[in-house]
């Protein structure tokens, strides 16, 4: 998770990589207005996600991308437009372009897999161009499934890293999540959770966000949940919290894709709902959507 944030990062130091060898002033001067022209079209283009007008934010990415053509974000994020647009045929190649320049990052991976799946296509009908053998790629692979409810095809993954220490992890919480209809450990909302030592873990972390939530220290909070999502991705705790320090940060197009990460991995109405909830109104409202905050107030009334 810390990989994505280091591309963030970047995006806002392209105009001295791309002035790499240019000594004249005029050079500079042009290499200035040339990214300041790619960022205003890449963030217009998440905002314009984030309210759902699908069509104008994929203008703006494919005029960001025009500027920065192998960015591994803009495809990246162009797949996650087509993605929510439902053209998914077209998602596909700039997922694939993203994950290839990172099999590491989950984000890609799930992109690519939102993309396969309306198609009822497979990873393996990729097999020529995903590095299916590297384990920071299978292992993630493995957590897409398990976010699927596909047990069998997560175990398939992980079978090849039986020294693998996150894949230890997340056999566990396979175990866990299938014996749902016995005693299972959970958090204090009710979310599923690793057994023995990793509860205390995720515990440990929670109290953490908490206690950062209470002092306002947002930056603190962005990277340390960031952290966090990378250890326990299916913790939507975690992914509030992410969002709100970037909301507090004045960036609510960013903390939108973290909320709805969050969403997705709800199980059943809990306070880390409520919490989340509370935060689409405040981002929607932010990002000039009342419409989709009002949905989000009806469902805090209605105790969803």
């Amino acid at each position: 998770m810390k990989g994505h944030w280091i591309f963030w990062v970047l995006l806002l130091l392209l105009g001295s990589e791309m002035s790499r060898g240019q000594e004249e002033g005029s050079a500079d001067l042009f290499t200035e207005s040339y990214t300041d022209e790619f960022q205003e079209a890449f963030f217009e283009a998440l905002k314009q996600k984030g309210i759902e007008n699908y069509d104008r934010s994929e203008a703006l990415m494919l005029e960001a991308k025009k500027f920065e053509p192998d960015n591994p974000v803009v495809d990246f994020e162009l797949a996650r437009i087509l993605n929510l647009a439902k053209a998914h045929t077209r998602a596909t190649p700039y997922a694939l372009k993203a994950l290839q320049s990172d099999p590491s990052q989950y984000w890609y991976l799930e992109t690519f897999m939102n993309a396969l799946k309306p198609q009822r296509m497979n990873p393996e009908a990729f097999a020529s161009e995903l590095p299916l053998d590297e384990p920071a790629f299978r292992l993630n692979l493995a957590r897409w499934y398990v976010s699927e409810g596909l047990y069998d095809k997560a175990r398939a993954q992980l079978s090849p890293l039986a020294d693998l220490e996150q894949a230890k992890w997340l056999k566990e919480e396979i175990g866990v999540l299938e014996s749902r209809g016995e005693p299972v450990e959970q958090g204090a909302e009710g979310q599923v959770s690793r057994p023995s030592e990793d509860r205390s873990t995720v515990a440990s972390l929670e109290s953490r966000m908490q206690g950062l939530i209470i002092s306002k220290d947002w930056k603190v909070l962005e990277d340390e949940s960031a952290g966090a999502i990378g250890l326990f991705p299916l913790q939507p705790y975690f992914y509030y919290c992410q969002g709100l320090s970037l909301l507090r940060q004045g960036r609510p197009d960013e903390a939108l894709v973290f909320l709805k990460e969050g969403e997705s991995f709800i199980l059943e109405p809990s306070e880390t709902s409520q919490q989340i909830y509370n935060a689409f109104v405040e981002t929607y409202n932010a990002l000039g959507a009342p419409e989709k905050a009002k949905k989000y107030q009806d469902m805090l009334k209605s105790g969803l």
